[in-house]
């Protein structure tokens, strides 16, 4: 059976099921115990929620980079505009090497652990019934 699924066609095998329970497929989970079906789900959602995200600081930290480059550029030697726009410049530095470290620290954990955290579907199927 082919539902979609935040509008992505995701084949659900053999739950089947009436999709008007519950929030989707994951409403008839509870009868079928097939526990790859919602971890591969669950691991979709993340991965573009986490996606998402990255994306949005992202653009957010280059916007700050651009708005502290413009208030360096228009300073006209005005000590403390300098000293603002040059703070605003670190600061978007800074938040951009937080964001790939943070992808690092989670990665080396995981990688330390045993098991991969950015990829929760192995964990959930290994957890289930």
């Amino acid at each position: 059976m082919i539902e979609k699924i935040f509008a992505a066609e995701v084949d659900l095998g053999p739950i089947g099921g009436d999709p008007s329970e519950g929030f989707g497929p994951w409403g008839a989970l509870y009868r079928f115990s097939n526990v790859g079906v919602a971890a591969r789900h669950f691991t979709s959602i993340l991965s573009k929620i986490i996606g998402i995200m990255t994306v949005i600081a992202g653009i957010w930290f280059f916007f700050i980079l651009v708005i502290g480059a413009f208030g360096y550029l228009t300073a006209g030697g005005d000590s403390k505009a300098v000293e603002g726009a040059t703070k605003r410049i670190s600061n978007g530095l800074t938040g951009l090497i937080v964001i790939v470290l943070a992808y690092a620290l989670i990665s080396l954990i995981g990688n330390f652990l045993g098991f991969d955290i950015l990829n929760p579907q192995e964990i959930i199927e290994q957890l289930g019934p």
